[in-house]
């Protein structure tokens, strides 16, 4: 049986309503947090307007657009949001195409038990989460490093001034030197 992520949050895209609803209390059963679409246009709102998701599981065909223009979509807008496709007709066409633009996974409908959909998706949430740390660190190591360059910076003018200095009171004690033999 697959660990149970209770804090993922999913967008659900399918434009029939009893496989979202059907999905969506499967998911929410086991601690998600969900939101719902039945075509492009409400994905890319809910996208727009949630920036806090993790994941999508979206139906491969749709009337209209379909689910591959969901995924152009998040590519395009950068989102880096993992994307599960679901589909009941599935092809190698379709997966080989799916894949080659980015897709996490690709699940045939039906789904009969809740581990074919539940692993994917904890992996597909834990992916997003570790890029995000990962960018995060960068972003740490980036500001500490800038931070030490200025703090280097510093020392380098204050050594250079330090040898300006001691040149100056070499030329000094030169003089001085001079003048008394």
């Amino acid at each position: 049986m697959a660990k149970v992520n209770t804090d993922g949050i999913v967008l659900l895209v399918d434009d029939e309503e009893s496989i979202r609803e059907a999905l969506g209390d499967l998911l929410e059963a086991c601690g998600y947090t969900t939101y719902k679409a039945d075509c492009y246009k409400s994905a890319v709102k809910e996208l727009s307007a949630h920036p806090d998701i993790e994941t999508v599981i979206c139906d491969l065909k749709m009337p209209g657009e379909s689910g591959l223009e969901v995924l152009k979509h998040i590519n395009e807008k950068g989102y880096n949001i993992p994307l599960i496709f679901l589909t009941g007709f599935g092809t190698l066409e379709s997966c080989q195409e799916a894949v080659k633009e980015g897709a996490f996974d690709y699940i045939l409908k039906p789904i009969d038990n809740k581990d074919r959909i539940i692993y994917p998706l904890n992996h597909a949430i834990e992916k997003k989460r570790l890029e995000a740390k990962t960018a995060e660190l960068q972003r740490e190591i980036i500001s500490m490093a800038e931070e030490h360059q200025a703090i280097l910076d510093e020392l380098l003018v204050d050594a250079e001034m330090k040898d300006k200095v001691q040149a100056k009171i070499s030329k000094v004690l030169d003089k001085w030197d001079t003048k008394r033999k």
